[in-house]
């Protein structure tokens, strides 16, 4: 009777526990998330979040605001440490981008590691791109190579930081040409992109998906992409393979937790990314803000991580960014 009575004591308590796992997983969320934007209000990052964000809460459940957090500063890296830092219980999420957060492991030994992140999903993959003024004396990719190489690094070219996307994607081509620039870091891309429309720099290094909007209200002007192909939301701007070099660079943003958040609540992040990425309605609105999508699940996202570090290291041995 004794055994029969702990057989199930033991049933009933077994029970009890995965009621209260799937209660606990059912609850999440239960408060305000907060999301943290590794730079300035207004740049790429930043405004793919706050476009993100209804469809995020909405696909959540449970009546609860994402709240951006731009932490901005030192190429990304405060934002990306204060991410990986985090308590790791699904209410502190953030984006990370790629290669910026990846540069600074190759540099120094910053307070993170790859493994510092549970990757939720990848949402945009923008190209990097050569723009100047719309006023420019530069018409086109070959105008503006010509000047370059006549003046040996005099041209000043502005970027979101050094050592991110941007810098890199021109770093790795202008190397590959033998031809150099003054590199002008800024501390995201709405700021260098200020300077460009105020005449401070001569061009900028930005994302397709950045300079998209300015390049068709006439503002700017995109000379060309380091895209694979053309992006039919502006078609006119050519690929730099097109123009015969080959290369494709940019950059990649996504979603992450810190490591060690609980696997329930990983998946019930996972389906609500996935879900806003599918929504006809936000990607309507992406089309229209000039955002190319990019989905990619968590393992891919992963597994791309783990290729561009080893990509940006071979980049780093022939060209440092950084002393």
């Amino acid at each position: 009777m004794n055994t029969f009575k702990s057989i199930i004591g033991s049933v009933v308590s077994a029970t009890a526990l995965v009621a209260v796992a799937g209660a606990a997983q059912a609850e999440y969320p239960e408060r305000d998330i907060t999301m943290v934007i590794a730079y300035s209000a207004g740049g790429g990052t930043d405004v793919m979040a706050r476009t993100m964000v209804p469809y995020f809460e909405e696909y959540l459940g449970g009546n609860v605001n994402v709240t951006v957090d731009n932490r901005p500063g030192a190429g990304g890296e405060i934002g990306f440490t204060a991410l990986a830092e985090a308590e790791p219980d699904g209410y502190t999420i953030g984006m990370l981008n790629i290669p910026a957060f990846i540069t600074p492991l190759i540099q120094r030994d910053p307070a993170y590691t790859l493994d510092s992140y549970q990757p939720i999903g990848n949402v945009v993959s923008d190209p990097a791109s050569i723009v100047v003024r719309a006023d420019s004396d530069f018409e086109d990719l070959e105008d503006f190579l010509t000047y370059i190489e006549e003046n040996p690094g005099a041209l000043p070219i502005g970027n979101s930081a050094v050592g991110g996307s941007m810098h890199t994607s021109l770093l790795r081509f202008l190397t590959a040409e033998g031809m150099e620039v003054t590199h002008v870091p800024f501390p995201g891309s709405a700021p260098s992109r200020t300077a460009l429309l105020g005449g401070h720099v001569a061009a900028s290094v930005m994302g397709l998906g950045e300079a998209g909007p300015y390049h068709l209200e006439g503002d700017l002007r995109i000379l060309a992409t380091m895209a694979a192909d053309r992006w039919e939301e502006v078609p006119d701007v050519p690929t730099f393979r097109e123009l015969g070099y080959d290369i494709v660079s940019g950059s990649d943003r996504g979603m992450a937790a810190p490591a060690g958040i609980p696997d329930e609540i990983t998946e019930v992040l996972v389906e609500a990314l996935r879900q806003t990425v599918e929504d006809p309605e936000f990607r309507e609105e992406a089309r229209e803000q000039v955002l190319p999508l990019s989905y990619m699940a968590p393992d891919d996202y992963k597994a791309h991580m783990e290729s561009t570090l080893t990509q940006m290291q071979e980049v780093w041995e022939v060209a440092p960014w950084a002393d």
